[in-house]
């Protein structure tokens, strides 16, 4: 594979006045959460002002008591990053002055397995001044379950959280704000004649199939996969592939052939 120019792969900017709504990404495609039992900060059911100030930010509360559950209460994302490498994750952080100071970030390349990326160092404040930018490690290149959380975790070598104000105590109550999580990363191009004279038709499909020609003509193992990254079709085939149980949509295509993909 080669690397191409850098793209958004997905972004949420939260600025839906639903919160429901501003959940669903921006730009690409992705899912988004809030994990480990933590509550929206709604103030006459909208979220608070992001950044810039025109817009929205989600905005999350109720986090674990002290001393307890670190690691565990934060946000999620989930989005697809098959076709990229180069991975890169940014955002805008803010918490009010009795919220956790310390941000860890995971991420799964499997939607299960979790590995620790790092934290914060402690800079969460009390405004989005502090923006975040990571690149995060190879092993994030082109997976379908691509994984990313950030999570509130007590401060180093201690098992209490610590609070963003100098002066305050930590609550469950303090209040994180994300804004502006955006996913990106270099377009992997495939080597010309991997797969001696492939030809793929018709595109867009009609009559609920599409047609595979090689010089080789050899079996192919073919593998389907919507924008999010789940598998919708698994055959082997030399020719056709039926894809009549699918919707209308945009679809990736693996075929793998005498050992090349």
């Amino acid at each position: 594979f080669g690397a191409n120019a850098q793209t958004t792969i997905a972004q949420w900017n939260f600025d839906a006045a639903v919160p429901a709504d501003s959940m669903i990404p921006s730009t690409g495609s992705g899912t988004f959460m809030t994990i480990g039992g933590v509550e929206d900060n709604l103030t006459n059911g909208a979220m608070p002002g992001g950044n810039p100030s025109t817009g929205k930010a989600y905005s999350i509360k109720t986090f674990p008591e002290q001393g307890t559950a670190s690691g565990t209460a934060g946000f999620e994302f989930s989005v697809s990053t098959l076709g990229f490498s180069s991975i890169a994750i940014s955002f805008d952080p803010r918490s009010s002055s009795t919220g956790s100071k310390f941000q860890q970030f995971e991420y799964s390349t499997d939607g299960t397995t979790w590995v620790v990326f790092g934290n914060n160092g402690g800079l969460l404040a009390n405004d989005f001044a502090n923006p975040v930018a990571i690149t995060l490690p190879a092993a994030a290149d082109n997976k379908a379950n691509f994984k990313f959380r950030i999570v509130s975790v007590f401060a180093p070598s201690t098992t209490n959280y610590a609070a963003v104000g100098a002066t305050s105590t930590y609550g469950t109550g303090g209040a994180w704000r994300l804004d502006n999580f955006t996913v990106t990363g270099s377009t992997l191009s495939v080597k010309q004649n991997q797969i001696e004279g492939l030809k793929i038709y018709p595109n867009p499909v009609t009559n609920g199939t599409f047609f595979i020609n090689t010089t080789s003509d050899s079996t192919k193992d073919v593998v389907v996969y919507d924008v999010l990254g789940k598998q919708v079709v698994k055959t082997s085939t030399t020719n056709a592939v039926n894809v009549s149980n699918l919707k209308s949509g945009v679809y990736i295509v693996k075929i793998t052939e005498e050992g090349k993909t």
